[in-house]
């Protein structure tokens, strides 16, 4: 391991985050408020520390980044960015450190988890932090920094924050222009969702944390009733709807439509599966809601947004919510549950295992029957019409059995701090899955408050850890990684 050349990327991602606390700082000078101190203090740390790192290491700047050093980057970065991104929270005494750490993981993986009991009593500039903390882990510390970066180097980082993605891989020859061209579809993105929600009649500063929010599948709000805050506003509600599921696509799609004007995201089987999941699933949920007759003097309109709105922010992992779910039949909830365990598209900001994985895994299981019917019948795995590798056969179902052995071990051990059996694992399931919210006692109008310091940092670590693919953390802890 190269310690120095990893130990330099750190001090930029510093930096990073050390030229974007600008933006609440900015916030609370216009509006006076007192978290202005906390803020800039905190930007003097990260200053300190990304400028310490750089000098110490500049001589180790020009070495060539190996896979491994790329991974300790990718997991390394997101271990400085929780920790520097705490330290506004416990100067502002918006929390106690445990809990402030907990809070910025769960910014910068995009969970969407929150510990803080009152949002509209923090200052403004924390709650532009807080949301800022998501923007930035949406699109990923790693490749903020690779905008920056091009060759073999940046490579080896990408391939460690995105693994996979090998649509995005083939956009351009350098990692550095793919970053790039990643940021400026995000960027693009954002302004739109901050534009339109302030259209639908939303203030600047609610708009902004709420695109920070939806852009990055987030799901920070600045209520603390989240998005049922606007419950009268139906169009504050849509535009949240539609930019989650623009979130939760494939962001190569949009480049690629642009540049080769060809329509990806139909010719996308991943794509027309993922919107064919939600459909679906909100069809299904309306369906309960009336049978059931929960909101009986509501309008049909309503039925359907509320649905649509929680089928959406669950299946891309986003977890805003604009209705309680847990008063929903059970029907509605067990749905949510399944929701929870297949995200949206491959390379897009949303968490758990994708909808590409869950495509490969329902169709390798239905090779194999075939296969145990007819011994020498010779099958093939598809995808978007392409007979996939052995090799990408055999990663996916890796990934799907670490991640369900995670899952229980998750469970097992929130069951062993106090946690029901079902808490434990909706826990578990929305941590390591980058969800949010979870159910019963940690729904959707509840927060993580009331777990234990222990449950708090072991959650954090399953963030991470969802966030990063599983393999990118794991590898880690592997004897071999640390070989010379």
């Amino acid at each position: 391991m190269r310690f120095g050349v990893v130990l330099y990327n750190l001090g930029k991602i510093s930096l990073v985050l050390a030229v974007a606390i600008i933006l609440p700082e900015i916030y609370a000078v216009i509006y006076g408020e007192s978290d202005f101190w906390a803020l800039f203090y905190s930007q003097l740390i990260m200053l300190v520390v990304g400028g310490g790192l750089m000098i110490g290491c500049r001589k180790k700047r020009k070495l060539t980044l190996r896979y491994r050093e790329g991974f300790a980057i990718a997991t390394f970065g997101w271990l400085l960015a929780a920790t520097l991104g705490a330290i506004p929270y416990i100067l502002s005494n918006s929390c106690p450190p445990v809990d402030a750490w907990m809070e910025s993981m769960s910014g910068f993986t995009t969970t969407g988890a929150s510990i803080l009991p009152d949002l509209e009593a923090l200052p403004r500039g924390i709650l532009i932090w807080r949301g800022l903390t998501h923007w930035l882990g949406g699109i990923g510390i790693v490749v903020l920094l690779l905008a920056v970066v091009s060759g073999s180097s940046g490579s080896k980082m990408y391939k460690a924050e995105a693994p996979g993605n090998s649509l995005i891989d083939k956009m351009v020859s350098k990692t550095g222009d793919t970053a790039k061209i990643l940021c400026f579809v995000y960027l693009a993105m954002s302004i739109s969702c901050l534009l339109l929600l302030m259209l639908a009649g939303m203030n600047f500063m609610d708009a902004l944390c709420h695109t920070f929010g939806s852009v990055s599948t987030g799901g920070f709000s600045s209520h603390n009733t989240s998005m049922s805050f606007y419950d009268n506003n139906p169009a504050a509600q849509w535009v949240i709807i539609v930019f989650m599921i623009m979130a939760g696509a494939n962001f190569a799609y949009y480049y690629l439509s642009l540049v080769k004007r060809r329509n990806y995201f139909l010719r996308s089987e991943e794509f027309r599966i993922y919107i064919l999941i939600i459909v679906g699933a909100t069809l299904a949920v309306v369906a309960s809601l009336i049978h059931n007759g929960i909101y009986p003097d509501k309008s049909l309109e309503y039925i359907i947004r509320q649905a649509m709105f929680q089928v959406v922010t669950i299946m891309t992992t986003t977890g805003f919510y604009s209705a309680d779910y847990e008063l929903w039949p059970p029907f509605c909830r067990v749905l949510l549950f399944c929701l929870f365990f297949i995200g949206g598209c491959a390379g897009s900001t949303s968490g758990s295992m994708k909808v590409s994985r869950i495509i490969v895994g329902v169709k390798s299981c239905a090779a194999a029957c075939d296969k145990a019917l007819q011994p020498k019948l010779v099958t093939a795995v598809k995808l978007d019409k392409k007979a996939l590798s052995s090799n990408t056969l055999n990663q996916v179902m890796v990934f799907i059995v670490m991640y369900m052995f995670l899952l229980l071990l998750g469970a097992l051990v929130l069951g062993w701090q106090g946690l029901s059996p079902f808490e434990s694992f909706s826990v578990t399931m929305a941590s390591l899955g980058n969800v949010g919210p979870a159910f019963e006692t940690y729904g959707p109008t509840c927060n993580y408050i009331g777990l234990t310091d222990f449950s708090k940092i072991f959650l954090a670590f399953y963030m991470m850890i969802g966030r990063l693919e599983l393999m990118t953390v794991l590898v880690l802890f592997t004897r071999g990684f640390w070989r010379k």
